[in-house]
């Protein structure tokens, strides 16, 4: 053993007079106590035994204590415990040996086994050096409860008791949690795999398969919600094809209608003439015409069908059968415009319900003559321009399919050389611009008379481009048709 005082020295208490702890010295363990008063050094030692160890904590049944020294080469690899970045190797062990377990006390007397690290000295030539003694034992639940609650009295027990039925009840909930907790997760994996399996045949293009809803919650609302996915999709897609299916109706119905309307332009001396016609949807309700009735008279022929889209194309194809079956096919040309807009008139009567009509202007010019003969039925008025002054063209009746037997008037102007007569649909001065003013017959008699000098094609180009200009979009609410003919007298 060290001299006295050095333990003083090498101690860590504060008041550096007082030292008290184990120490490891020349294998033997001690617990040692010194303290200083004055010039004088109290020491007192004692050896760890087992017999001092049998008299130490008899609740805690056997107890061993296990040395240990900063490891060497010598020691085994298996055997060296890392602790506070240092390497210690086991040293001689002190059990208790007479202590035994005692058997349990009650079904929840279990056995408790610890092991404690004790803070310690070890001895060396150059002083003393940190070396944990490791304490290890075994017990039983009851001596500990009532080590614990001893400072309770007589009432000790029943607090063990109070706190066992806690710990009891929480075990309880804990399993009940436990069970609730595997319920919930089966349920959500196999909510989740059912949706797994609905989107494998939505991928497959199987849009009828629906997800069972079994639980009224947040995982049967998603199946519901689904399930109604899944129905607006294959609605969608069969509205879809049904769609398609129209679309490709009307692309046939357009290549169809396109052939109803002049291919070539027939020749007629004296007369320079174009037209176009720009279909709201993909086919049109407005119809145009040129039909040749001799070597100088042209007739022009413009109507506006009631309605939009397919039905409108139906009519207009009955209306252009039956003005050229009364035109071209017989070889007798009536005496008068009016005429010929009586028999279409009675012809649509007779053939289409009560809702459906059209506007119709039918008119023949005779290059030999310079006499423009025409009808109006309710047709927005055409007009012809003559050296700066334009004439509407007003004079006729109502619209054609609505009364039997209507009796039209035929108007005949004299046309001076180079008038231009411009004819046109709705559509074409009906456009709205942002404000809500509609481009209107007037503003479209004054880009034909600006540009009166230009072709029959540029000008009909002029006045489309204006009224889509005015409009300021590419989508139209109407068909766009439009007739311009320059009108001379051919030469002899």
């Amino acid at each position: 053993m060290k001299s006295p005082g050095k333990y003083l020295a090498s101690s860590k208490a504060s008041s550096g007079t007082r030292f008290s702890g184990i120490v490891q010295s020349q294998g033997q363990l001690w617990l040692v106590g010194e303290v200083r008063r004055g010039q004088s050094t109290i020491t007192a030692r004692a050896p760890v035994t087992p017999e001092l160890l049998d008299r130490i904590a008899p609740f805690l049944g056997p107890l061993q204590l296990v040395m240990t020294h900063p490891a060497t080469d010598d020691d085994p690899a298996n055997t060296i415990l890392h602790l506070g970045g240092l390497r210690y190797g086991p040293g001689k062990r002190v059990t208790t040996p007479s202590r035994k377990l005692q058997g349990p006390a009650s079904w929840f007397d279990f056995q408790v086994d610890g092991v404690s690290n004790l803070d310690a000295q070890l001895e060396t030539p150059n002083g003393l050096l940190p070396s944990p003694v490791f304490a290890s034992f075994s017990t039983r639940a009851a001596p500990l409860y009532g080590r614990i609650f001893s400072s309770l009295g007589d009432l000790s027990s029943y607090y063990v008791e109070v706190l066992i039925a806690i710990g009891f009840v929480f075990l309880l909930l804990e399993a009940v949690a436990f069970i609730t907790g595997i319920v919930l997760t089966r349920t959500i994996t196999h909510s989740v795999s059912e949706l797994y399996h609905a989107t494998q045949y939505a991928q497959a293009g199987d849009f009828s398969h629906r997800v069972r809803v079994e639980r009224a919650d947040q995982l049967g609302a998603l199946a519901d919600s689904f399930n109604a996915m899944a129905g607006s999709v294959g609605t969608l897609i069969e509205e879809q094809r049904k769609r398609q299916r129209l679309e490709n109706e009307i692309s046939i119905a357009h290549e169809v209608q396109s052939q109803l309307f002049p291919r070539t332009m027939p020749a007629v001396p004296g007369i320079e003439f174009d037209a176009s016609c720009r279909p709201a949807r993909g086919v049109s309700g407005d119809y145009y015409d040129f039909l040749p009735l001799g070597a100088t008279r042209l007739g022009f022929a413009l109507a506006d069908i009631s309605g939009k889209g397919i039905s409108a194309a139906l009519l207009m194809a009955s209306v252009q059968a039956a003005l050229r079956s009364q035109l071209l096919l017989d070889g007798n040309v009536p005496a008068s415009t009016a005429e010929i807009v009586g028999r279409i008139n009675r012809h649509l009567y007779l053939n289409t319900t009560e809702d459906r009509y059209a506007t119709f202007f039918f008119a023949i010019y005779d290059s030999s003559e310079g006499v423009l003969r025409y009808t109006n039925a309710g047709h927005p008025a055409p007009f012809c321009i003559s050296g700066g002054q334009v004439n509407r063209l007003e004079v006729g009746g109502t619209v054609v399919g609505v009364f039997d037997d209507y009796q039209y008037e035929e108007g005949v102007v004299q046309v001076e050389p180079g008038s231009l007569l411009v004819i046109f649909s709705d559509g074409l001065v009906e456009p709205e611009n942002v404000y809500g003013e509609e481009f209107g017959s007037r503003r479209l008699a004054d880009v034909a008379l600006r540009d009166r000098q230009a072709s029959a094609h540029d000008l009909v180009e002029s006045l489309l481009g204006a009224a889509e200009e005015w409009a300021g979009t590419a989508e139209q609410a109407d068909d766009m048709t439009v007739i311009v003919a320059r009108l001379s007298k051919a030469l002899n």
